[in-house]
């Protein structure tokens, strides 16, 4: 159960990390800026995850309910984003559903570890890439808002997906299987993502040079 809370905390960093970092590069900060920011945000996330290693407040029989409202409010907050270009709020409630997702996940665990924290680090590297790639993705001919657009429809698809199969994981004898193992389609569909993503991001470039 612990291997699984924590491979579900990885996949939301990873997931929330990239969208506020593609969100950063809308603003077209310079890099020591959007360094720091990610730093900052990587030091909130430390504080949130110390914070939960004090809660005792036991979740788990509702956290398909969680990630399923998660994905509505992303989908909502995709919805707004693209009809009102209202940056600033859009990114605000996705920071903040981050950080009390990552609370409610770092609380569920018994016990805090050094690969819980981390997860910062992660967060930090991760934030800094997505705002890097940003640029690049600044040079296709697609809108920039469509293509944050289409990273969260598929970010709010992967978490209601959580939230549908979480009962059904939670059921599994955890003896007879891993609970990383039980994980691995996401992390590989998380993998293929990225994967599409870069490719894109290279096409884009390629073609708007030419």
């Amino acid at each position: 159960m612990l291997d699984l809370i924590l491979g579900y905390l990885l996949v939301i960093v990873i997931l929330f990390s990239v969208n506020i970092g593609l969100f950063l590069g809308n603003f077209k900060f310079n890099d020591k800026k959007n360094t720091f920011i990610s730093a900052l945000m990587g030091i909130i996330l430390l504080i949130v995850m110390a914070i939960s290693s004090i809660l005792t407040i036991n979740l788990l029989d509702y956290l398909s309910y969680v990630f399923i409202l998660v994905s509505i409010i992303i989908f909502t907050v995709l919805y707004i984003y693209l009809k009102r270009n209202n940056l600033r709020f859009s990114l605000s409630i996705i920071i903040f559903i981050y950080y009390m997702l990552a609370l409610i996940l770092s609380s569920q665990l018994a016990e805090h570890s050094i690969f819980n924290y981390s997860l910062v680090i992660v967060s930090i590297i991760v934030m800094i890439v997505a705002v890097q790639l940003s640029k690049l993705l600044m040079y296709a001919k697609r809108s920039y808002n469509v293509i944050i657009g289409e990273y969260m429809s598929l970010m709010g698809i992967l978490i209601f997906i959580l939230g549908l199969t979480n009962v059904s994981i939670m059921q599994l004898n955890h003896e007879m299987f891993s609970s990383f193992l039980i994980l691995t389609p996401t992390y590989q569909l998380i993998y293929v993502i990225i994967g599409i993503i870069f490719v894109l991001i290279i096409g884009f470039y390629l073609n708007d040079k030419n």
